[in-house]
């Protein structure tokens, strides 16, 4: 009969079998002459492993009969071994915190020479594309790409937000504001006294957002000469509108365009239209409280709430109900926008 014959994997593992029993033969045996007293505690382990049992009070400390303790400077050696040791892990620990921190600052600079080094395709990559019937040959190249991908998103973004910026502030330096002088202020609560103005009003109806947007299109209209005759007005800052409900007006929203302080009531192009009146507005003291952020209900309660909180403090009496005023382009963001409700009270 033939014998079987090992195949290569047995072989293989018969061969790894013998190197693993070889390394454990030349461990122990270095072992030995590198440290050839055992610990105290190893030599209780293997002396412990060799017992079989406790058969007389003697054998049950025949075994500790060749242990050796430490003497007080081998014991104070160690523990001065262990506080280098100790010391040397916190450099350690402090250097590789030092590199973590000059690889996080030399991040920057390599994310920016990586979007400095990124090329968009150009008009010949186009023309290639649209030469080999591959419309969606740029959806391919972004999926392809995805790092340069985001790093668009993300430079279109930012570039957005510049321009936004940008826009926001040429505007709030080209627009007039009305002067007033701050009688007393608390956080973003102010008590403003205010001069007497001239504004160009309509009243619209509808929700809120609603009523605004189609109140300065109307205003608009007016003060850029687009349905009457004269010179053009420019256009300042804030845009106001408050509720409209009494018996000689009409029920709804009152937007308004505050006018330019150099004009008198007969010196400012009359309206053309019955839907936009200039009406006078007398000097007035108000309680005012200042907040950014993306104008909606929940937000103007809030804010009202505070206004109402300290009218009833300062023992102050309303006159009318609340205005609102927006200061900036609806383009501009959230955390860049100032919004204010002003509510009048007696002096």
């Amino acid at each position: 009969m033939f014998r079987d014959k090992p195949t290569a994997y047995d072989r293989l593992t018969d061969a790894i079998g013998d190197i693993g029993e070889r390394i454990a033969e030349l461990e122990g045996q270095i072992a030995e002459r590198v440290n050839p007293r055992p610990s105290a505690i190893e030599r209780l382990r293997r002396e412990a492993g060799r017992l079989t049992g406790l058969a007389t009070p003697r054998s049950r400390w025949d075994f500790l009969s060749g242990l050796h303790l430490p003497s007080a400077d081998t014991a104070r050696h160690s523990l001065h071994r262990a506080q280098e040791s100790l010391r040397d892990g916190a450099h350690e620990v402090s250097d590789h915190v030092r590199e973590g921190a000059g690889a996080l600052r030399s991040y920057l600079p390599a994310l920016g020479s990586s979007l400095g080094a990124l090329r968009l395709p150009d008009s010949r990559d186009l023309k290639r594309l649209r030469n080999h019937g591959r419309p969606t040959g740029l959806l391919d190249h972004a999926r392809a790409n995805p790092g340069a991908t985001a790093a668009i998103v993300v430079g279109g973004v930012v570039v957005a937000a510049g321009v936004a910026l940008y826009a926001t502030n040429k505007i709030a330096e080209h627009s007039e504001e009305p002067d007033y002088d701050v009688v007393r202020q608390e956080g973003d609560i102010e008590i403003r006294d205010y001069e007497a103005m001239l504004v160009a009003e309509t009243i619209k109806g509808g929700y809120h957002e609603k009523a605004r947007r189609l109140g300065f299109e109307t205003l608009y209209n007016f003060i850029r000469a687009n349905n009457r005759s004269g010179k053009k007005i420019a256009m300042t800052t804030p845009v106001l509108q408050q509720l409209s409900e009494g018996s000689d007006r009409a029920k709804g929203w009152a937007i308004r365009f505050i006018m330019p302080s150099k004009y008198s009531k007969a010196s400012l192009p009359a309206p053309q239209t019955d839907d936009v009146q200039i009406v006078e507005v007398p000097a007035t003291r108000v309680v005012a409280i200042r907040f950014s952020g993306v104008f909606s209900a929940s937000l103007a309660s809030k804010k009202l709430m505070a206004l109402y909180n300290y009218l009833a403090d300062e023992n102050l009496k309303q006159k009318g109900d609340p205005i609102y005023a927006f200061y900036n382009p609806p383009w501009t963001p959230g955390f860049m926008r100032r919004n204010e409700i002003l509510i009048e009270v007696e002096r």
